[in-house]
């Protein structure tokens, strides 16, 4: 469960956690939703803010893996299939989305229609963190991403697969 969280971050506590799977059990072609919060320790979250835009550059994984928000969800086409999948389905975009919208968390996590009941504050806060700048986010194995939120001490962890 911690090993969701980049190095040299340091988790104080899972502020929130919630995942579900859709199927008999973690078997191939099973489905799978979760979204985790994380608070760092105190130390720790004043070191990732005092590093402010090169923290991306001091997590780990390939140069250029760690993007700064807010997601580039307009020109980047890796970020508009993660973030905006249903942005070009007419039937989706009836059911009351803006043509442009910023992206939320619960799209992402919606990719694939298992959803789960996120608590609002905990999804508008995700949402702040993904929609402004100070925050640094990458996308990892089996459909996730990571969100690292200096400015409020945190590392969200999402994933829909």
């Amino acid at each position: 469960m911690l090993a969701r969280v980049p190095e040299p971050l340091e988790v104080a506590e899972i502020e929130y956690r919630l995942e579900e799977s859709w199927g008999v059990g973690f078997m191939p072609g099973d489905n799978e939703t979760g979204f985790v919060v994380y608070r760092l320790t105190d130390d720790n979250a004043n070191w990732a803010r005092k590093q402010g835009s090169q923290l991306g550059v001091m997590l780990p994984g390939a140069k250029g893996a760690w993007h700064e928000t807010p997601v580039d969800d307009r020109s980047d086409e890796a970020a508009i299939s993660q973030w905006h999948h249903y942005d070009h389905d007419p039937q989706m975009m009836t059911v009351g989305r803006p043509e442009r919208h910023p992206p939320t968390i619960f799209e992402y996590l919606e990719k694939y229609g298992f959803t789960i009941p996120i608590e609002e504050g905990r999804a508008s806060e995700a949402d702040r963190a993904i929609q402004s700048r100070g925050s640094f986010y990458s996308y990892g194995k089996g459909g996730s991403v990571t969100i690292v939120d200096p400015g409020r001490g945190k590392v969200y962890f999402a994933y829909a697969g």
